[in-house]
Formats: structure tokens, sequence, C-alpha cells
């Protein structure tokens, strides 16, 4: 547990210098590696339907539940900074799988615009991880998703509703339901949010602390995900939400209209956006832990 503490300790530093700027930040280098800390892994690969080789971490575990979690990770650093929560569901027994987006960490390169929300051809990314997995370990997949990967599980589950998703159940941290008006909050359009009573999280408030970079206003692509907005129709699979309540990036206002499906739970930290795995370690694993054996 003394490496895993470590981890999640120097993960939850990194995050935080990294996320600051609220769009695009990959890293190609990784700061840790499952090797670096003794942790059995399988590095293994996937070429996306548009010819992008994508890198991916297997940590086997036990695998004695069963279970097999794929990690869609946020937009900065890459999968290694992901590796303290990656790990510990790994020792609670999960079969584990992590993956880095096109441009990031060991994934081919591609050119990434750093003042956007996302990259719509992340979508790609995922879907092709969570197939190769699904058919793999022939079953269906727990997926764990953070702020810029929910927007990619998300739109997968519009897409491909119920068993045609893969997806057996899902964690969503930070769900960026709705990434138009997440936009207009970290481009310091956030008067709505003042009028639900959301308190911000410190530096988070005003244009230039939530731009992307040299200080540009964060944007959407061309052809954008989740619009309108994720709604309760959209969901077919059971739904865990982290929310952090001083998260700004996605307020509560914007995830209450899910919480009206059957399939959806709603757990919160008070905490930032991200942080809970970091502040609430004990409880935020349990929660993950007992929501997806019962589901």
């Amino acid at each position: 547990m003394k490496t895993i503490s470590r981890l999640l300790a120097s993960a939850l530093i990194l995050l935080v210098s990294l996320t600051a700027a609220r769009a695009i930040n990959p890293q190609k280098e990784y700061t840790y590696t499952p090797k670096d800390f003794g942790i059995e892994y399988v590095e293994d690969s996937v070429v996306t339907s548009d010819g992008y080789r994508i890198n991916i971490w297997n940590l086997p575990g036990t695998g004695e539940n069963g279970r097999s979690v794929l990690i869609a990770c946020a937009d900065a650093g890459n999968m290694g900074q992901w590796l303290g929560i990656g790990a510990t569901l790994c020792f609670l027994g999960y079969d584990v799988w992590m993956f880095d987006y096109r441009g990031f960490g060991g994934s081919q390169d591609f050119a990434t615009d750093r003042d956007m929300l996302y990259h719509s051809e992340y979508l790609r990314d995922f879907g092709a991880v969570l197939e190769h997995v699904a058919v793999l370990r022939d079953r269906p997949v727990d997926v764990l998703a953070f702020s810029m990967g929910t927007i990619m599980v998300g739109e997968h589950l519009r897409q491909y509703p119920g068993r045609k998703s893969l997806i057996r159940s899902c964690v969503m941290d930070g769900f960026i339901s709705d990434p138009a008006e997440s936009v207009r909050i970290l481009n310091g359009d956030n008067k709505s949010d003042s009028d639900s009573g959301s308190t911000g999280n410190g530096s988070d408030n005003g244009k230039a602390a939530n731009s992307g970079s040299d200080g540009k206003s964060v944007q959407l692509p061309a052809t954008p995900l989740l619009s309108p907005g994720f709604r309760p129709q959209d969901i077919s699979v059971p739904m865990l939400l982290i929310h952090a309540t001083e998260d700004t990036v996605s307020p509560r206002r914007l995830l209450e209209p899910l919480t009206a499906s059957p399939l959806v739970t709603l757990r919160e930290f008070d905490c930032k956006h991200l942080q809970a795995a970091f502040t609430h370690t004990e409880e935020y694993f349990t929660a993950l832990d007992t929501f997806l054996k019962t589901h």
C-alpha cells in the first residue's frame, strides 16, 4: 500500500499543475511506468479505424473478480499520471486497462491543438481500445472515465446504446455532460454558476485562469461531441457519477437532470475537479468497488 500512496500523492501534484490550463495538455514522456513500482503489466497496442497506433497498458492483477476496467483519462499528461488509480484497482482484484490518446504518451504523434477542450478523434481511440479489451477478454467492460474521458464515453453510449456499447457499467468522475456549457464556464461566462450557488475553486474563476495556451479561449472542435448535452435517455448502462462539490468545470446543475434515470447513482465529495481519488482515497475506492461489484 506504500506504493499506492506514493503513486497517488505524486499524481495529485502532477495533475494539479497539468490541468491548470483546462485545455488539452499532453505529455509524451512517462513520469512513471508500472515497472518503476514493480507492478506486473503487459504493454499492448491497437490501431484505430483511421490508422493511428494507440499505446495500452494492461495490469492484470489477480483478475479474481472476473471484471475488466478500462480507464479513460483526462486531457493532461498521459496514462502514467493515472497509474496510482489503475494500480489500486488492480490490487482490488480488477483486470485493469489504460491507454493514451493519440499524441499522448507512447501513442502515435498527432497534431494537437492545445486550445481545444478535446479532439473528436479521441472517440476513435477510446472505441478501438474498448473493442480490443472486450474481444480479448470475451466480456463487456467496466469503464472509469475522468473529465475529457467522460465525453468520449458519453458519446460512445449515445451512438451504441445498451449491449452494443460493449460497456457493462461506467463510473464518470468529473462528467463533462455538456461540453459547450463547460467551455462557456472555462472562458469566463460563469454567471449561471454563481446564480446556482456554485462556489468555484479558487484559481478557476475568470477567463484568464481557465484559458487554453497563451491565454486564448478554450475551443470546441468543428465536429463537437455530446451536442446537445448528454441526456437521461442516453443512459443505457448503470452509471456512477462522481461529483466534486467545488467543481466549476462541470457544476452540479448540469448533472442533476441525469439523476432522473434509475440507472444513475450520484456520489459527492468535498473537493475540486478530479481530486476525489486523492483527497478522499478510502471513501473513493470503496464507492467504486461497491458500485462495480453490484452492477
